[in-house]
């Protein structure tokens, strides 16, 4: 699998802390980007600045009413504030910054840009800024031409469909039958719904090697409404 390293961009574009929120706009909107780590004098990374952060004061600003403050943190209210109005990139940045190492695979970049609903991440090694993560580099390798699966034998591509199976809890049917031949893999039984037939045969197909998929697996309620009887 690959590593972060291999997909990431290496050539960076940062802001300062203290550069002014149109001087970020402005970077923003020059370098087509969505978001820019935000670096210290001494190379730390201490925020990340996205066009949410910017988007948001956009909005018109609506004064808490004096009952809130007994619901909600002061902090929180106070932080909220001064994304609203401040002026330099280090009062309206997220500090949390969320980062990967550039020797984690790509699908645990791909996991955390899901989970958090973000456009990109910092590659940080030993602390340092050594690239960015996005979701079109993540498309990019997606895109880019693999290299040929190593060729499985019938019986191996039967052991390996089964073993799949095996691992996955929203399979209603463990008895599913498992055939190949010439490189097709064939599926006999039933199941509970179309999306599990469905996701049965995108597993057999994923699989290095397999040319083809007879997916001859049955619905239940279509051998109900035949038969009358499951």
């Amino acid at each position: 699998m690959k590593k972060v390293s291999e997909v990431m961009t290496r050539d960076v574009i940062t802001v300062g802390p203290d550069a002014s929120i149109h001087e970020a706009a402005r970077l923003l909107v020059d370098h087509g980007v969505s978001g820019l780590p935000v670096v210290d004098d001494a190379g730390a990374v201490v925020g990340v600045l996205s066009e949410g952060d910017l988007i948001v004061r956009q909005k018109p600003r609506r004064p808490p009413p004096w009952w809130e403050l007994f619901f909600r943190d002061g902090e929180r209210l106070a932080r909220d504030y001064q994304k609203a109005v401040g002026t330099t990139v280090a009062e309206v940045m997220t500090r949390k910054v969320l980062y990967v190492s550039p020797e984690a695979p790509i699908a645990w970049a791909a996991a955390l840009l899901d989970r958090h609903r973000i456009r990109r991440l910092p590659v940080l090694e030993n602390g340092r800024l050594v690239g960015v993560v996005s979701r079109g580099d993540l498309v990019k390798a997606l895109a880019a031409t693999p290299g040929a699966a190593a060729a499985l034998s019938d019986a191996e591509l039967v052991a390996e469909m089964k073993d799949r199976m095996e691992r996955e809890a929203w399979i209603s049917n463990r008895g599913i039958l498992v055939e190949a031949r010439a490189g097709v893999l064939t599926l006999w039984g039933m199941v509970e719904s179309e999306a599990e037939r469905a996701a049965l045969e995108t597993m057999a197909r994923a699989i290095p090697g397999c040319g083809s998929v007879d997916n001859q697996t049955i619905t239940r309620s279509r051998v109900v409404a035949r038969y009358g009887a499951a």
